[in-house]
């Protein structure tokens, strides 16, 4: 099965157009001297009897002397269901997607590494892993810098990361290959004892093979043909947060993100996200949040095309459409301290629900309701510090 599948479920880990490990911020001066353990759980559900993985996470870190941290992280994604694969003309001149059949199985495991040291001012990071399932294979590095600037009021962040994938589909005869490039350069800014905004840039690039090789695309009057893409990819973001904690209210935060994406293939994205961290009794959190999610269509995408389109690159699949969509969830968490040579243990659980419409898209319409689809994700995870 093609890596779209994990895709879906990244959510769980990541964000989404960033590269694993890219993103982790250490702050300079300021390593844990404590042992930790994380777990996370998560099932994941599209409507439709669609796709469904169940993910496990865990990681490990501990402190290397008195300026070094170690950690690793393990995940194991388990998914089952049907997948779209193209769509067709039906009798009415409307699109109509096709489904694989809930025949699909698989199983991808990862393993990650970080070493970080620490100076008073700045920490610098490397890291790498690989992530393999039975027909896609993938390497990366990467590095991270964090500087302390302005009496540790403001903080620089930059970052790099380089992918190499391989991709040898069931059903195929060929290995194809792919390399992308991520890079990012961010701020933190203190703005009071209340307040903190942060900005980060990214600038991705991705050369090779970057078609999916499970999709198809249909040709009214002359059948299906390979979904077929440009072999390179130019990708940047730029996403803005801000958070501001109120004493008054128990010392609650509200956390807003705005992010906003464009590529060379023609996709434009917004996303604006609000959530809201309140402590009620007792180490007890709750966390409400909300997002939504809008993007322009490829430039090479259609539902499906008319006979003798004259086009290298097209592709029908659903999410280079143009769409919207809407999601919401709930977090609980509770936190016990100093339990035995336990200095903490914390448990989460959460319940997120997404609904994708091409009516939510900003200036949409309903022409390509034919993909909607929803799906909700349940996680629990605790937490250990030693």
């Amino acid at each position: 099965m093609a890596k779209h599948t994990i895709n879906a479920v990244g959510r769980l880990t990541c964000i989404a157009l960033t590269l694993p490990g890219l993103v982790q911020e250490a702050h300079a001066g300021r390593i844990e001297e404590t042992y930790n353990a994380d777990f996370q759980y998560g099932h994941y559900a599209e409507s439709n009897q669609r796709m469904s993985a169940d993910v496990f996470q865990g990681a490990l870190a501990a402190p290397i002397g008195k300026a070094m941290t170690a950690s690793v992280n393990l995940v194991r994604d388990v998914l089952s269901g049907a997948s779209p694969m193209f769509n067709i003309k039906d009798a009415n001149n409307k699109p109509q997607q096709i489904l694989s059949g809930a025949s699909i199985r698989e199983q991808r495991d990862a393993v990650s590494g970080n070493l970080t040291y620490f100076w008073d001012k700045v920490s610098l990071n490397f890291g790498g892993g690989f992530s393999d399932e039975h027909d896609y294979m993938s390497r990366y590095v990467n590095t991270n810098l964090s500087w302390d600037l302005n009496k540790k009021m403001t903080t620089l962040n930059f970052g790099a990361s380089v992918a190499f994938d391989e991709v040898f589909p069931t059903g195929f005869t060929y290995n194809k290959y792919k390399t992308s490039q991520q890079y990012l350069i961010g701020v933190s800014q203190i703005l009071d004892q209340d307040s903190v905004i942060k900005s980060n840039f990214t600038f991705g690039y991705h050369k090779g093979f970057l078609s999916d090789p499970y999709k198809l695309v249909f040709f009214d009057g002359t059948g299906l043909q390979a979904d077929t893409r440009p072999d390179t990819r130019f990708q940047w973001g730029w996403l803005t947060q801000y958070v501001r904690s109120f004493k008054t209210l128990n010392d609650a935060a509200l956390h807003l993100d705005y992010r906003y994406y464009t590529d060379d293939w023609g996709i434009n994205a917004h996303t604006f996200e609000v959530g809201w961290y309140q402590p009620i009794v007792d180490d007890w959190m709750i966390i409400p949040r909300f997002r939504y999610y809008s993007q322009d269509h490829a430039n090479f995408y259609q539902p499906y095309f008319q006979a003798g389109t004259n086009a290298s690159v097209f592709s029908s699949d659903y999410r280079l459409a143009g769409f919207g969509a809407i999601s919401g969830g709930i977090k609980l968490s509770k936190e016990i301290m100093h339990m035995g040579k336990v200095s903490s243990l914390k448990f989460q659980a959460g319940i997120d629900y997404y609904d994708r419409k091409s009516s939510y898209q900003l200036g949409g319409n309903n022409s390509g309701q034919f993909d909607n689809f929803s799906y909700y994700l349940v996680t629990a995870s605790f937490s250990l510090r030693f």
